[in-house]
């Protein structure tokens, strides 16, 4: 069958949805479609990959641009000759939608816990955000619209009260974890190296976050719980953020700048996690959270938050630290207590879990979704 992706980004070396997308586009070429790309902007080589730019134009600001790619994409698809649209952006016309964050509408009234009524408010009248909104309620009460994937029942549950799909429409297909890069360390000298070039000692507890946007993810809530950690215990902070001077004034201000590690964005964030014994993550809004299954995969238990997608896959060992109210400092101290008292079984235990979410079922539950609409 001859498949067409959309895209609002092509980016072969990126990350997050550009990465979902080209592991998608090797699913299903393995299964035999033919695959073609349209995307709204292009960065880096195409390499291996038919990749056509739609919807550009010289001028437009962002929230036209979206506009004219959301109306054009799956139109210029169907002109080449795609048999089947499937789409990771917000774009009218297509078979399947895949959502990887949930209405954006969801997104925003949540966007008051971390951004303020007036931070939230400035979004909700923004032309930009108005049109992605406009352009998803279109997209997911197009009468052409097959089936909507998710990757999450949070994100499912969302989109089916926002939009009023019909539940059998919906389907969950959680992302895969690379059980390849992200495994716990083989050489515990790995783990002695990192620590010594952020001057963390070597005895010490080390929780990890990893993660952009820190205020959403709530790394602020984990700063201020940090004075209430016992027994030295170190914060070791990997990714970047605009506001990252503000969190680091912060922990200053509370007396445990020396223990909160700001360590930068890492390109191998996979030997960040070696140099940890534990994750902690208290979003206020996450539709899956990668990195959570990512740490897991390194072997280490975790922490998370209701309002997180990988919440749901979580094994009952660990569901005691997961953080029904982020904003709650002493939750957040007592659930990390609890993580800082967790047996060493459970890094298996969290290893194991991670290794029945790989690429490869992803891959077999996305082609079995695809041969029931083709």
């Amino acid at each position: 069958m001859r498949i067409a992706l959309l895209t609002r980004r092509f980016d072969s070396a990126g990350g997050g949805t550009e990465r979902d997308l080209i592991v998608t586009a090797e699913a299903l070429r393995a299964a035999g479609h033919q695959i073609t790309i349209f995307a709204g902007e292009i960065r880096g080589a195409t390499g291996q990959w038919d990749v056509h730019r739609v919807g550009a134009g010289p001028g437009l600001g962002r929230a036209l641009s979206l506009m004219r790619f959301a109306w054009a994409a799956a139109p210029a698809a169907r002109r080449a000759g795609a048999e089947l649209v499937l789409s990771f952006a917000r774009c009218v016309g297509a078979d399947v939608m895949r959502s990887g964050g949930g209405a954006h509408a969801s997104y925003i009234r949540a966007a008051r816990k971390w951004r303020g009524a007036l931070g939230a408010s400035a979004m909700r009248i923004s032309p930009y955000h108005r049109v992605q909104m406009l352009v998803e309620r279109q997209a997911f009460r197009s009468p052409g619209l097959k089936r909507v994937i998710a990757v999450s029942d949070f994100v499912r549950r969302d989109l089916i009260r926002e939009f009023g799909l019909a539940p059998e429409k919906t389907v969950t297909i959680y992302n895969g974890v690379d059980l390849d890069r992200f495994r716990p360390a083989a050489d515990p000298s790995e783990r002695a190296a990192i620590r010594q070039k952020f001057a963390v000692p070597g005895s010490a507890r080390v929780v990890a976050f990893v993660g952009n946007g820190f205020a959403r993810k709530g790394l602020g809530f984990l700063i201020e719980a940090w004075p209430l950690v016992a027994g030295g215990a170190f914060l070791l902070v990997v990714g970047a953020d605009r506001a990252a001077d503000k969190f680091e004034r912060r922990a200053g201000a509370l007396h445990v700048g020396a223990r909160v590690v700001f360590a930068g964005p890492q390109p191998n964030v996979e030997a960040m996690f070696h140099a940890a014994d534990a994750f902690a993550m208290p979003s206020l809004f996450e539709p899956f959270g990668n990195a959570v299954m990512e740490a897991m995969a390194s072997g280490l238990p975790v922490m998370t938050s209701a309002f997180s997608g990988v919440a749901e896959l979580i094994p009952p060992s660990m569901r005691g630290f997961r953080v029904e109210n982020p904003d709650d400092v002493g939750e957040v101290a007592l659930r990390l207590g609890a993580l800082f008292d967790a047996p060493a079984s459970l890094g298996a235990e969290a290893r194991e879990t991670a290794a029945k979410f790989t690429w490869t079922r992803y891959a077999n539950e996305l082609n079995a979704l695809i041969e029931s609409i083709g």
